[in-house]
């Protein structure tokens, strides 16, 4: 499921900290207060913190909001106060979730979380798996946002706190659909709509119906869909949520553009990514992006779909995220063995009580509490082995994903390296205008932009080795259209196959020089001209047809001895151990056929 349809579920999670439900205008209002009360000398240090944690709450500005709470956990620290450092550490959780710092969220939260557990402070404890399943959220982990969730429905069942249990389903709907648990998702959705009869709550309304409508567009259910998502927009809109209408506005484009509506298919997406660049929202601007290339593909507007596939490009690299994935695990383990040693600690004092209780007994009664001595001392020998055995798994673990971060590295600097030789060839090309010489250049140009295209490929799909052959040949050939000016569309019929990155750039190679040749030489005097490319997997081997209508090979062509195309092509395929077959029938027709695997 692409990452456009994600909504933000930052307010609503934020507003199961307290169950406060204040309305954004009367913020500074509040905030004027609080810095009123805080100037009272004749304030204790417990109400002063009390007021820091209620003000980091109602500020806008994030760095305002991140002061504040440090100094509440710093003065509740000082008093040894509990339940105010856990306020604190809540408030210090949203507003590093606010700046991005996800690690330092869920290490505040899960702090707090411990002083809730021991304090039996259910309802905060629900706030606080809220913002964890945020948290999970953002890391595109849906499972466990969904037991987070789970947890905090089950104690808000059991409370008076109805807007949080909204709420909390609401939230509950969202992970579900990013699951793609469809039916789910509709169930929650359905509940919160119903319950909000009662409360009128515009932003519960407004993203209800934009998320069912999401829904239902993945149900195929095109008519009702489009009607919730207008509904949606009508009330997020004048919000000022330009997030979440953005988004709606992208998938009502997408749900016209599946219904042939392509005139206000066009203009919903222009008008979602507008929105997006206003507002600066990085993820959005590449999503829609993307959207809006794939639309103009459809219509034969090839100019207009690489202007936004470079658009897509760009945003999709400054966005890589080689986010602190060991640290997240590292603290959720903490806290883990943090309750483990709690728990041998308390085991280990019983022991202790029970041996010196032991030792005024009898004989008999002290050999058996020897022997329970060197049980207890065998079983936690075998719990340190175990644990060992642990960290060695998790060193492990760590380094796997290290080394896909780093050939997804490489193959971004690969890409780096070839696209910057691409340019260097198209600029000495340029120098050497009607020079016998250009024309190599261009054709080395060419092959250089086939192989980046591999490498560009792999970065994008991360540490996978292998290449989805549908989009990278269509990117390929549509690309060397465009370089060429080429005024007609190609016929493309490609299987969804994948092969290694060994086998790839050969193929790439091939379909390049063939296209290339077809391009420069095979249309003169043509008034219809056309291109196939077909590639179909038949058993345990690809079979690869280009046809083209046009002139087709002379014998003098076919028995030259220097053409430096035919032998790359001829030893290219050998290296696949492939074989080619040409007929010359009303244009050229490339037959190969390479082994899948």
């Amino acid at each position: 499921m692409p990452n456009s349809c994600r909504i933000k579920l930052v307010f609503l999670l934020f507003c199961l900290v307290f169950g406060r439900g204040d309305a954004f205008a009367q913020k500074r209002n509040i905030l004027d207060s609080l810095g009123k009360l805080l100037m009272d000398k004749n304030l204790s240090k417990a109400e002063k913190s009390q007021i820091l944690s209620l003000r980091a709450y109602y500020f806008n500005d994030i760095d305002s909001s991140l002061i504040s709470a440090e100094k509440a956990i710093s003065i509740a620290k000082e008093i040894n106060e509990p339940v105010l450092l856990a306020d604190a550490l809540e408030e210090l959780s949203h507003a590093e979730y606010r700046l991005g710092n996800n690690s330092k969220s869920i290490k505040a939260s899960i702090d707090a979380l411990k002083l809730y557990d021991s304090l039996g402070l259910k309802e905060r404890t629900a706030a606080i798996y809220g913002q964890l399943a945020s948290n999970a959220l953002s890391d595109e982990n849906y499972k466990s946002a969904i037991k987070y969730l789970k947890n905090a429905e089950d104690i808000y069942n059991g409370s008076d706190e109805k807007g949080n249990l909204i709420l909390t389903q609401l939230n509950l709907g969202e992970a579900y659909r990013l699951a793609n648990k469809l039916d789910s998702a509709a169930y929650y959705f359905n509940e919160t709509l119903l319950k909000n009869k009662s409360t009128n709550n515009a932003i519960v309304q407004g993203y209800s119906l934009g998320n069912l409508g999401m829904v239902l567009h993945a149900q195929k259910q095109y008519d009702i869909a489009e009607q919730h998502l207008e509904e949606a927009i009508a009330i997020l809109e004048p919000l000022g949520d330009d997030y979440s209408t953005s988004v709606y506005l992208a998938e009502l484009g997408q749900i016209y553009a599946k219904t042939s509506k392509n005139n206000l298919a066009e203009s919903k997406l222009l008008q979602a990514y507008d929105m997006a660049n206003k507002a600066g929202l990085k993820e959005q601007i590449r999503d829609f992006s993307r959207n809006l290339t794939d639309f103009y593909k459809t219509q034969n507007q090839y100019g207009k779909a690489l202007e936004y596939l470079e658009v897509n490009r760009i945003y999709q690299d400054s966005l890589v995220n080689k986010a602190s994935i060991q640290k997240i695990e590292q603290l959720k383990a903490n806290y883990e063995i943090g309750k483990r040693e709690s728990e041998i600690s308390l085991l280990n004092t019983i022991t202790t009580n029970q041996r010196n209780q032991m030792i005024l007994l009898a004989i008999g009664v002290l050999c058996i509490s020897v022997l329970a001595l060197l049980l207890f001392r065998s079983n936690r020998a075998i719990k340190k082995v175990n644990l060992h055995i642990a960290e060695q798994n998790t060193i492990i673990e760590k380094r796997e994903q290290e080394k896909a971060l780093l050939l997804k590295e490489l193959n971004h600097r690969v890409k780096n390296n070839l696209q910057m030789i691409s340019s260097l060839l198209s600029l000495q090309s340029h120098q050497l205008s009607g020079h016998p010489a250009q024309e190599a250049l261009i054709a080395g140009k060419n092959r250089v932009e086939a192989l980046s295209l591999v490498h560009r490929k792999l970065y994008q799909e991360g540490a996978e080795t292998k290449i989805a052959l549908k989009e990278y040949i269509e990117e390929l050939v549509l690309g060397l259209f465009h370089g060429y000016n080429i005024a007609f569309k190609p016929k493309l019929s490609i299987d969804d196959s994948s092969i290694s990155i060994d086998r790839a750039i050969p193929l790439a190679l091939i379909i390049n020089e063939i296209v290339i040749n077809s391009l420069k030489y095979a249309y003169k005097d043509i008034e219809s001209p056309s291109l196939d490319v077909q590639l179909k997997k038949v058993e345990d081997h690809l079979e690869l047809d280009i046809i083209d209508n046009g002139i087709g090979f002379s014998e003098e062509q076919v028995d030259k001895k220097n053409s430096f195309g035919l032998k790359l092509i001829q030893s290219l395929i050998n290296q696949l151990d492939g074989s080619m077959e040409r007929f010359n029938t009303k244009g050229t027709q490339w037959k190969i056929k390479i082994s899948a695997d």
